[in-house]
C-alpha cells in the first residue's frame, strides 16, 4: 500500500496559502480514503480465505457507500449464504460490526453531535458540509442527538429509581472520592416550547464544586475547583433524584460532611433540602435577591436601606423599612410589589445569611472561601446560550436530550456516551468460525506506513524546505 504525494506539484500550482492548504487537505483525504478502502479489501479477503467454508458460501460482491470524516467511501465486500441459518450476510460487516442500514461513520456522527452542542441543527449541518465537504441533513443530526440523549436520560432515571425505590446506591465506574464538604448551586432557564401543554418550561441545572482557587498565583481572579454539572430536565422531583444519584456516584460523604446549597428561593429549589446529602445551610442567591429588590422598589432611596438591613441581618429593621416603603407608594400595584418583596425576603430569611458568617465547622482545607452565586454565569454558558436564541422553540424531550449531552460534554463524559455507537469489532464472537484477520493486517503494517514523496528525490531535493520534509519523513 503506497501513498504517492507530489508535494512539489501542489506547491507550484498554488497561488496562495489558503489554496495550498485546501489542495493538500483534499489530497490527503483522497489518499487516506484509498488506503482505507484497500485495508477493508484486505480484511474482506482474509475473512473469505479463512471462513468456515462448510457454513458460508461465497455468492457475490456488493458495494456499500459510507460517509466518513475523510469523505465518502465505496466499500466492496463479499456476500455469503449462511447455510446454517438459511440467510444471506456480509461477514465483513459482521466482523467490523457495521449496522446494516447506517450510512455515516461513528466519527462523523460524533463530529456532527459535538457541533450541534453549540449551534443550531441547521447551522451544524452547514458547518459539517463546509469543513468536511460531507452532506448531512439537520434532521439526521437531530435524530442522533435524540437517540443518544434519550438513552442517557433513561439510564440516569433508572439509577434514581434504584436509589429511591430500592435504596441501592449505583456502582461508580470511577473511584468515589471521600469528602468532608461540598458546595451545590442550582437555577433554571425558561425556554419556549412547542407542541406541549404549556408555551414555556423551566430547564433546570445544578452545579457542584469543592471550593475556589486563583487562576494563577498572581491573579486576582478565582475559579471553581472540581466543578460538575447535573440535571437538564424540567420536572423538579426528577431533577433532585437524578442529581442526588450523581452526587452519590461521584462522592462518599463522611459522617460529619457539610454541604451548602445556593439558589434563588424558588419552591422547587427549596425542595432540594430533602435530597441534598449532608445539607448544613441553604443560601439565598445574592444575585437574585438583589434583582428582586431592584425590580420591586425601582430607583428608591429604600434600596440601600434594605440592603443594609440584610447585611446586618436585622429582621425588625427590614420590616420597618419595607413598611415605610409601602406607605410611600401611591398606586395599589406598587404597594403589592413591596408586599411581594417583603414576603420573599422573610420567607427566605435564614438563607440571607452568608455561610462564611456561620459556625459550620468547614474543614481547614477549604481555602479562599468566597461568596456563592456562580450558577448565574454558568447556566448562561452551559444552557442559555444554546437554548434561548431568538425564535427557538423546543419539545420537552428534544430540549432534555440535547441538554443531557451538553452536560455530559461539560463533565468530560460525552465521548463515553457517544462510544456506544462506535461499531466495536467483534473478535471473540467470530474467531470461533474463522481466524481473526488482525494478525494478517498487522504483518502488512509496514506497507501501509511506506509513502512515496517524489519531491524528496527531485530537482528541489537540496532546498531547505525539502530538507525539512526529509526530517519529518524520517
Amino acid at each position: 500500500m503506497k501513498i504517492n504525494i507530489d508535494i512539489n506539484s501542489i506547491l507550484n500550482n498554488s497561488g496562495s496559502f489558503k489554496e495550498l492548504e485546501e489542495k493538500l487537505y483534499q489530497l490527503i483525504c483522497e489518499k487516506t480514503k484509498e488506503a482505507f478502502e484497500e485495508l477493508i479489501e484486505l480484511v474482506d479477503k482474509e475473512i473469505m480465505e479463512n471462513r468456515n467454508k462448510d457454513r458460508y458460501k461465497n455468492k457475490d460482491k456488493k458495494e456499500r457507500t459510507l460517509k466518513t470524516k475523510i469523505g465518502e467511501m465505496k466499500l466492496e465486500r463479499r456476500y455469503y449464504k449462511d447455510k446454517e441459518k438459511d440467510k444471506y450476510c456480509f461477514l465483513l460487516d459482521k466482523y467490523l460490526n457495521i449496522p446494516a442500514y447506517d450510512r455515516q461513520s461513528p466519527a462523523l456522527k460524533t463530529a456532527a453531535i459535538k457541533e450541534v452542542l453549540k449551534s443550531t441543527y441547521r447551522n451544524s449541518s452547514e458547518t459539517i458540509k463546509s469543513l468536511l465537504d460531507i452532506a448531512i441533513s439537520h434532521q439526521a443530526i437531530h435524530n442522533w442527538v435524540q437517540e443518544d440523549g434519550d438513552n442517557q436520560s433513561k439510564k440516569e432515571h433508572e439509577k434514581s429509581q434504584e436509589l429511591y425505590e430500592n435504596g441501592v446506591i449505583p456502582e461508580s465506574e470511577e473511584e468515589r472520592k471521600k469528602i468532608e464538604h461540598l458546595f451545590f448551586e442550582t437555577d433554571g432557564i425558561h425556554i419556549n416550547l412547542q407542541n406541549e401543554d404549556t408555551s414555556s418550561g423551566e430547564l433546570k441545572l445544578g452545579m457542584s464544586y469543592r471550593g475556589w482557587e486563583k487562576r494563577h498565583p498572581s491573579s486576582d481572579e478565582y475559579e471553581l475547583t472540581k466543578k460538575r454539572y447535573y440535571g437538564g430536565v424540567f420536572d423538579s422531583t426528577r431533577f433532585w433524584e437524578e442529581s442526588t444519584v450523581k452526587l452519590y456516584e461521584n462522592y462518599r460523604f463522611k459522617k460529619d460532611a457539610i454541604t451548602v446549597l445556593n439558589g434563588d428561593g424558588a419552591s422547587w429549589i427549596n425542595s432540594g433540602e430533602e435530597y441534598v446529602p449532608s445539607l448544613a445551610h441553604r443560601v439565598l442567591d445574592s444575585y437574585h435577591w438583589n434583582q428582586k429588590i431592584l425590580r420591586k422598589l425601582g430607583r428608591s432611596s429604600y434600596v440601600p436601606k434594605v440592603r443594609d438591613a440584610i447585611k446586618e441581618h436585622n429582621k425588625e429593621k427590614l420590616i420597618k423599612i419595607l413598611d415605610k416603603a409601602k406607605k410611600y407608594r401611591k398606586k395599589e400595584k406598587d404597594k403589592e410589589k413591596v408586599d411581594e418583596l417583603k414576603n420573599y425576603l422573610l420567607n427566605n430569611w435564614e438563607g440571607l445569611k452568608d455561610y462564611r458568617e456561620l459556625d459550620l465547622d468547614l474543614p481547614d482545607n477549604v481555602s479562599n472561601m468566597r461568596g456563592m452565586g456562580a450558577i448565574e454565569s454558568n447556566i448562561d454558558k452551559v444552557l442559555a446560550n444554546r437554548f434561548k436564541k431568538r425564535g427557538m422553540r423546543w419539545s420537552k424531550d428534544g430540549a432534555r436530550n440535547l441538554a443531557k449531552l451538553i452536560i455530559a460534554d461539560r463533565n468530560g463524559n460525552l465521548e463515553k456516551i457517544l462510544s456506544q455507537r462506535d461499531w466495536n469489532f467483534r473478535d471473540e464472537e467470530f474467531k470461533k468460525e474463522y481466524r481473526t484477520v488482525k494478525d494478517k493486517v498487522s504483518n502488512d503494517e509496514h506497507t501501509v506506513k511506506k509513502g512515496n514523496m517524489p519531491v524528496l528525490e527531485g530537482p528541489s531535493a537540496g532546498e531547505d524546505w525539502v530538507k525539512g520534509l526529509k526530517n519529518i519523513a524520517s
